[in-house]
């Protein structure tokens, strides 16, 4: 068995966690001793000319016997590969934000990417397998192209992740993600604020600007303006990120939309009780444990009164951690090696 990985990239930095998951499959695979080939599609930079071209004639010409796309727009020329060359596909789907967010969350040339979206992803559905990485997905794909997934497999949840000891000053509220409306950096500060005037209190902001021209940005220099106890921190390297999560007390993730979250489960598996929205759209199994809230008011009533409340705070960051260690990614690559057995 010889897999061809095409990936949009391998670079964590810039492709999040697309790239990790992209990543930990194919270092997994080769632990496996699995014989795979790799195209990464946005090795340097973004070109999504090369979607259209060079990525369909690698497929082509690849000599082996899978072909996995991580993302569906990598895998729209399947069914037209099929009928040249004798070979099995796979593609997997992550989440349906330009589909579902596009007019919510203002893109840029939203009827251009809705139309992208739909010719790339539709076509995609003809692979002979297509993976979700959770239920949630799983029911868009369903709902919008009438295609029933042949698996659902979640990312994993990296060993590294784990409570440390880091001092405190005071009661450290954290957000990590990018600045994006998505991302709803804004509940964090306003709640911040509220929890401000009730108890001294600390907010690590970290993340930085999303890079892609799609999504608006929050200007959080703008936000944060006038208020003390307030770091931003930026971009973060992968060997800080565990550090900076055991640095919260509280982890507010108020994302108005997951394909999966896997902020979520690093936090809970450092022991960092989490804060989402009751109404995002994020996948049940993912925020089963963490602590919904309707507004800034409710999360900062919230957060005061766990924090008053030592044995309920401690049973939640135990819960946390125990749920977290649900996703592996060593699950993770076994569930795709058993779907690739199951095409030959």
């Amino acid at each position: 068995m010889k897999i061809l990985l095409v990936v949009p990239s391998l670079n964590v930095p810039s492709y999040k966690g697309l790239a990790k998951v992209s990543l930990e499959l194919l270092e997994g695979l080769k632990k496996k001793g699995i014989e795979v080939e790799i195209y990464e599609v946005h090795k340097e930079k973004k070109n999504y000319f090369k979607t259209l071209t060079l990525v369909p004639l690698k497929e082509l010409l690849a000599k082996v016997s899978i072909i996995h796309s991580t993302v569906p727009e990598l895998g729209t020329f399947f069914r037209l590969i099929k009928k040249f060359k004798n070979v099995k596909t796979v593609v997997t789907f992550h989440d349906f934000i330009p589909l579902r967010l596009a007019e919510e969350l203002s893109f840029k040339f939203q009827s251009l990417v809705k139309l992208y979206t739909i010719f790339m992803w539709k076509n995609a559905c003809w692979s002979d397998k297509v993976i979700a990485v959770s239920k949630q997905t799983a029911d868009d794909l369903k709902k919008f192209f009438g295609r029933e997934v042949d698996a659902i497999i979640p990312p994993g949840v990296d060993e590294k992740f784990k409570p440390i000891q880091i001092k405190k000053e005071k009661l450290t509220l954290g957000f990590f993600a990018n600045f994006s409306y998505r991302k709803n950096v804004k509940f964090a500060i306003d709640t911040f604020k509220i929890l401000k005037k009730k108890i001294d209190c600390k907010l690590i902001i970290a993340g930085g600007k999303l890079q892609t021209i799609y999504q608006r940005q929050y200007d959080v220099k703008k936000l944060i303006k006038n208020l003390k106890d307030v770091e931003v921190l930026g971009y973060i390297p992968d060997e800080k990120v565990v550090e900076l999560y055991n640095s919260f007390d509280f982890f507010i993730f108020p994302s108005i939309y997951e394909g999966f979250g896997i902020p979520i489960l690093e936090a809970q598996a450092c022991g960092i009780p989490t804060l989402v929205l009751e109404n995002a759209k994020i996948p049940p199994e993912v925020t089963e444990k963490a602590i919904k809230c309707s507004s800034p008011e409710d999360a900062s009533n919230k957060i005061l009164e766990l924090w008053n409340d030592c044995k309920e705070y401690e049973k939640i960051r135990k819960e946390g951690i125990k749920h977290a260690k649900k996703f592996s990614w060593e699950s993770f690559v076994e569930s795709y090696i058993k779907v690739y057995e199951s095409l030959l």
